[in-house]
């Protein structure tokens, strides 16, 4: 699957294991993978990096997630992107879906959960 119509998943996490962890999932899929550790220029970034699937921790230090899914989908050249959010905050999925996400898992989840959804994202 490799070459111009590979996915590629931009994943927004501060945590540096959680994150090596996705990358290696994508990875296994064939997919490319770029990462964020946090969402100083977000909608920038974004942009550079052209992604299929916006994966996202909702909780980033110092930030919230979900401010980021709002801008991203207020943005008319970026609104179609879907938007996985993901938390282990129990009021998590209300708030990511009322942001805006396309689409939210609990952490923790299962590999194959995620694996499914970003099928499914795609």
């Amino acid at each position: 699957m490799s070459g111009i119509n590979t996915p590629k998943i931009l994943i927004v996490e501060d945590s540096e294991n959680i994150l090596e962890l996705l990358e290696l999932m994508v990875e296994f899929q064939e997919w490319k993978s770029a990462r964020l550790k946090n969402l100083d220029n977000f909608i920038d970034h974004v942009a550079s990096i052209k992604p299929d699937v916006v994966l996202m921790d909702m909780l980033l230090s110092g930030a919230n997630g979900c401010d980021a899914c709002i801008a991203l989908k207020a943005a008319e050249a970026y609104r179609d992107i879907p938007v996985i959010m993901m938390s282990a905050h129990p009021e998590a999925q209300r708030e990511s879906i009322d942001a805006g996400a396309d689409y939210f898992i609990g952490k923790p989840f299962e590999m194959e959960d995620m694996i499914s959804l970003l099928k499914k994202a795609l």
